[in-house]
Parts: C-alpha cells; sequence; structure tokens
C-alpha cells in the first residue's frame, strides 16, 4: 500500500505523525463520485462512467484542500488511478472510463466489483499514458481552458503553500 497526503480517498497525515491514515474516509469517495459528470439521464449513477477528466478534477480539488506534494508523490498519485482507469476501462454509448459503481466497490471497499473479469493486460506504458493524460487535463483545467469543466475548477488559481503546511513523505506499506 502506498499512502500520501492529498489521496483522494483518505486524509492527510494528522500534524505531528509519523504516517498517514489507512483508513478509507466515505466522505472523499463521495465527492470523488460527485466529480463525475456526465451522468446518464436519470441514472443513480450506476452508468456512469468515470474518465481522466474526472480524476483530474478530482486531484485539482484534494491538491487544493490538503498540504502540498511534490511532483514525485503527484505521479503516484495519478499512477494509482491510471491502473484503475486500465484495468476497467469500458465504453457506454459515447463516452470511455470505469463505471463508477466498480470505482466505488474498488475505492470505497477496496473490493474488487462484483461479476468483474478480466478482459485484458494493462500494461506499464498504458498505465504511463493515462497518467499523463490525467497531468494534462489538471494542467488545461488549471489554465481555464477546459470547456467541460466545473466554473469553480476554473476560476481556482493554484496557491503556494504557507510557510506553516508541511510536506509530508509517503508512507508505502
Amino acid at each position: 500500500m502506498i499512502e500520501h497526503d492529498a489521496s483522494l480517498v483518505h486524509l492527510d497525515t494528522p500534524d505531528g505523525e509519523e504516517f498517514a491514515p489507512t483508513n478509507i474516509d466515505q466522505n472523499l469517495v463521495d465527492e470523488l463520485m460527485n466529480d463525475v459528470q456526465h451522468k446518464e439521464e436519470g441514472s443513480d449513477g450506476t452508468e456512469s462512467l468515470m474518465n481522466s477528466d474526472d480524476v483530474a478534477r478530482a486531484r485539482i480539488r484534494r491538491e487544493k484542500a490538503c498540504r502540498p506534494i511534490n511532483k514525485v508523490h503527484q505521479e503516484i498519485a495519478r499512477g494509482e488511478m491510471a491502473i484503475i482507469l486500465g484495468v476497467w476501462e469500458t465504453t457506454s454509448k459515447d463516452r470511455v472510463g470505469i463505471p463508477t459503481k466498480w470505482a466505488r466497490e474498488w475505492i470505497g471497499h477496496e473490493t474488487l466489483p462484483d461479476g468483474w473479469r478480466p478482459t485484458h493486460k494493462q500494461g506499464l506504458w498504458d498505465t504511463i499514458q493515462r497518467s499523463k493524460a490525467i497531468r494534462m487535463a489538471v494542467e488545461e483545467m488549471r489554465k481555464g481552458t477546459d470547456k467541460t469543466s466545473d466554473s469553480n475548477i476554473n476560476d481556482e488559481k493554484q496557491t503556494l503553500p504557507s510557510p506553516s503546511k508541511k510536506s509530508s513523505p509517503c508512507t508505502i506499506f
């Protein structure tokens, strides 16, 4: 397990502690699922698909709310989601991504989705490309040029960390 500050579903390392918490924060899981746009009409979210743009919105939200993380930890954070996007990618109508129901089951409960079976190999090169897509989407959203993102994300400015905030190391278990 790799844990780091600005995780999408775990709280940051508490002040004075050495390690970040490893328990899943269900409120953060709900916020992650709320970052998914283009939900199917009239759906409860089970048919919605999470893609790299949705993950980028979530990364921006968490990085803004948390103490700063360095580029290595940013890459680890993107890579975690890139693997998930690659393993469970599916197509629904005109959208490609992973079913939010599966994402919630894996991320929120750390269990494989019911009925899921592998359909392809997920390689390093594909993971790198997906991570790059997330990074590029984050950069575009921070510039305010992404036409599909929420206006509140377009208006966000990346702030420099205050001197009292320290960057916390990544924890590998």
